[in-house]
């Protein structure tokens, strides 16, 4: 974007690279992406272009990096625009989904993830291994949160919260556009063809339905493309405005006139154009599941849109819903075998979950504490209502002894002088032993029973259940968000 890309050949190390010219009115673009390339060069493999150097003449910025086959454009250009098969959608969103989870790690957004921007490495060797490029108009997440209305993304791939200039965008607009690109890799053609956003909106809102209320009334351009119409004294809805090929500023018709199939739903996908007749059952779910993935990949509401890390413990990127079934096998092992092709291996839900609470997890993921936290959790209740049992039973037999012998004590109080004869057939005597009752009755039990006042526990007593807390929020520390986790070995729900 830019700039003038050519490929050469370094004389020291005799390796082919990539140089990208950008002229000095772009000064400030130029800086931007060397920087941020820089900073990536120095992460493990993430599915980005490789940064090698960047110099300056006269007139114009350069930029080296690692030099690459054609981008994904090209590639279905070349091929008739034909889509692509399913095994191969999901090696390229596997380590697209990659990098996007990188960024985000990061605190980048691309903001320009299309088809040009994805490199196929080395098509004959690596079959579909792919890397994202052109990072010119990237932005941290905090200046794209603090924009107002961003003019960020192609129209083609645009977010519904940019078009409406919802505030507060975050990396949610790459998932989205990276959904467009799946789509398009499924169908062999743009998802939401347009040549103006107010068909952009009637193409996406016809196949996802309208946006809610709330995200209506935030937008700051919601009243471009939406009359608000009162309905009650209080009420009142909004309605997205006609369409009308003649009112196109380019004044051409509507593209979508030109389109093969119309797309009414995501489900279309599944049986486009003449339908996949020829397709097996297992084609048939491996298609129903990459759909259920793009499904949660283009919600309208970016709060309820799926992340990255969520996304790659999607089973149809870990392939559980092949793994289990006989008649899938093969189909199973010729998708991992694309995988290894492309140098990518098989996402395990141990190595993709995000750290981040706040993150929902995806229905199917297996989510349990690990077994050291288990073991850990179990010996530390154990210990904690031991303890707690030994003290009750320790306090609860004093009072009770001591009560029984003050009972026993004032029942058997007769004066000495008495005979046990008349002591109970006497009626004055009967009167004064209730009055000698009572009065010790009013008397403090202390006085009456020597039993020991209650004193503060130790410290260490206080210690203990300080440290049983603090080990209690380390078990818990791994498998926040979740509302119950049962362990294997036990029938009961922590």
């Amino acid at each position: 974007m830019f700039g003038d890309v050519a490929k050469f050949r370094r004389r020291r190390a005799r390796k082919l690279v990539s140089i990208k010219r950008v002229s000095r009115e772009h000064y400030s673009m130029y800086i931007r992406e060397s920087r941020v390339l820089a900073a990536l060069a120095d992460q493990a493999e993430n599915h980005i272009v490789r940064f090698y150097e960047a110099f300056v003449d006269q007139q114009y910025f350069y930029i080296v990096q690692e030099a690459m086959d054609q981008n994904l454009y090209e590639f279905q250009k070349r091929n008739g625009l034909n889509k692509l098969e399913v095994w191969d959608i999901r090696t390229i969103i596997l380590q697209l989904l990659l990098a996007l989870a990188k960024l985000k790690d990061m605190g980048i957004v691309h903001t320009d993830i299309k088809e040009e921007n994805i490199m196929l490495v080395n098509q004959r060797r690596q079959p579909f291994r792919v890397k994202l490029i052109d990072f010119g108009s990237y932005y941290t997440i905090h200046d794209l949160a603090s924009m107002w209305t961003p003019d960020i993304q192609p129209r083609c791939v645009r977010a519904p919260e940019v078009i409406l200039g919802v505030p507060g965008c975050n990396a949610k607009v790459d998932m989205w556009s990276l959904g467009c690109v799946m789509g398009q890799m499924a169908l062999g053609r743009s998802l939401f063809p347009s040549k103006c956003e107010l068909e952009m909106l009637h193409a996406i809102f016809g196949t996802r339905g309208l946006p809610s209320a709330r995200m209506l009334d935030a937008g700051i351009k919601t009243k471009m493309f939406f009359d608000r119409i009162q309905i009650g004294r209080d009420a009142y809805e909004w309605n997205l405005r006609p369409w009308n090929g003649r009112e196109l500023a380019s004044g051409t018709k509507s593209l979508r006139r030109r389109v093969p199939a119309k797309l009414d739903s995501l489900d279309a996908i599944e049986d486009v154009e003449h339908g996949f007749q020829g397709e097996d059952t297992v084609e048939r779910a491996d298609r129903k599941c990459m759909v259920e993935l793009l499904d949660r990949m283009l919600t309208l509401e970016p709060d309820h849109r799926i992340t990255p890390n969520q996304a790659l413990l999607h089973p149809f990127l870990t392939l559980q819903h092949l793994s289990g079934c006989e008649r899938y096998c093969e189909y199973y092992n010729f998708s991992l075998q694309r995988y290894r092709e492309a140098g990518v291996t098989l996402p395990q839900a141990p190595l993709f979950r995000h750290e981040d609470s706040s993150e929902e997890t995806v229905p199917g993921a297996t989510q349990e504490v690990p077994k050291r936290k288990r073991t850990l959790l179990r010996r530390s209740l154990r210990s904690f209502f031991t303890r707690l049992l030994t003290r009750r039973r320790k306090k609860q037999p004093v009072v009770a002894q001591g009560a029984k012998d003050s009972l026993s004590l004032e029942d058997s109080a007769v004066p000495e002088d008495m005979p046990a004869n008349t002591a109970g057939t006497s009626r004055a005597a009967h009167e004064s032993m209730k009055k000698e009752k009572g009065s010790k009755s009013s008397t403090p039990l202390s006085s009456s029973l020597e039993v020991p006042e209650h004193t503060e526990e130790p410290p260490k007593k206080k210690g203990f259940l300080r440290r049983w807390l603090q080990t209690l929020s380390g078990c818990f520390s791994g498998c926040r968000g979740k509302k119950s986790v049962t362990t294997q070995d036990s029938n009961v729900s922590l």
